[in-house]
């Protein structure tokens, strides 16, 4: 009888021990594939991240050769500038060697042209001095600028034949043979210089 019982207990010991291997070898199956399943997944944000670094490195050499571009220019700019200033000066000391000549100072240079969108109900191809509107005028404010006047603007002369209600103070609008001209030629700034006697 005894043994009947041993055996049924050393039985009833194996079957647990059975299943105790089973959900032993269960976990341990879990758990290499979670293991497997997170390493998947670092690997791919690792390269994920290599992609993105990659891409960050090439905008970054971009951004860089854009801005060496940038500082080019400005130089270039600069050079442009300081040239620009210099031969404005000789210009000035030209005429102003010659006596024949007022330095009037830097002045907004606009443009227009005798059509109705520029100069309105005036649009009748004649200037305020009676001149024909043309290349070769300019309006003026004549308590800055004498109607008459030779006026010297980069060089180049122009006849002060003309006023209008927007030219005030230090303004010349230099009159030209088209409207895209003068939307062309926008606003400006130069010296400018008037004859004393011609």
């Amino acid at each position: 009888m005894e043994a009947e019982k041993y055996l049924v207990r050393t039985r009833a010991l194996r079957s647990q021990r059975d299943v105790w291997k089973q959900a032993a070898v269960g976990v341990l199956a879990l758990s290499i594939t979670g293991n497997i399943g997170l390493y998947g997944i670092a690997c791919s944000r690792e390269a994920r991240h290599r992609e993105e670094t990659a891409q960050l490195r090439t905008e970054l050499r971009h951004v860089e050769a854009v801005r060496d571009d940038a500082l080019e220019e400005l130089g270039r700019m600069a050079n442009d500038y300081a040239l620009e200033a210099k031969i404005r000066r000789e210009q000035a000391e030209g005429y102003e060697a010659l006596g024949a000549y007022q330095y009037i100072g830097e002045c907004t240079i606009t443009a227009y042209c005798p059509c109705a969108e520029c100069c309105g109900r005036w649009a009748d191809g004649v200037t305020a001095s009676g001149l024909p509107a043309g290349p070769g005028i300019v309006a003026v404010d004549p308590d800055v600028i004498p109607l008459g006047s030779t006026v010297v603007i980069d060089g180049q002369k122009y006849l002060a034949a003309d006023t209008g209600s927007g030219v005030t103070g230090n303004h010349i609008d230099v009159c030209l043979s088209s409207h895209g001209k003068t939307v062309e030629h926008g606003i400006r700034t130069a010296e400018v210089w008037v004859a004393t006697n011609e």
